[in-house]
């Protein structure tokens, strides 16, 4: 059973190169989430959804978890269906939304 209410979901091509292919803010209700990425698994030939994160001292940090499958699930399919849409807002320069001049 789905607790989280998505709202909308932009999406940014990332034009730098490296693997984020894009990078996605997702609004739920009552709130918005940005940084999530869409990263291309070399072995199995699809994509999958990151969640933001960081990098500590101890490597990358996850800033967004959910315990329920189904949360995580629908946020995944939400962001790879806009991404294979093509409905992009613009471009992502780095793919960071920190570094982002918008």
């Amino acid at each position: 059973m789905n607790r989280l209410k998505i709202n909308g979901v932009k999406l940014y091509r990332t034009t730098m190169g490296g693997k984020v292919k894009a990078r996605a803010d997702i609004y739920f209700e009552g709130f918005l989430l940005k940084g999530f990425k869409v990263i291309p698994d070399e072995e199995k030939g699809k994509l999958y959804v990151t969640p933001p994160s960081y990098l500590s001292n101890r490597g990358w940090r996850e800033l967004f978890r959910t315990d329920e499958i189904d949360d995580w699930n629908e946020i995944q399919r939400r962001v790879l269906e806009t991404y294979e849409k093509g409905d992009f807002e613009g471009e992502s320069l780095t793919g960071d939304p920190d570094k982002e001049p918008f």
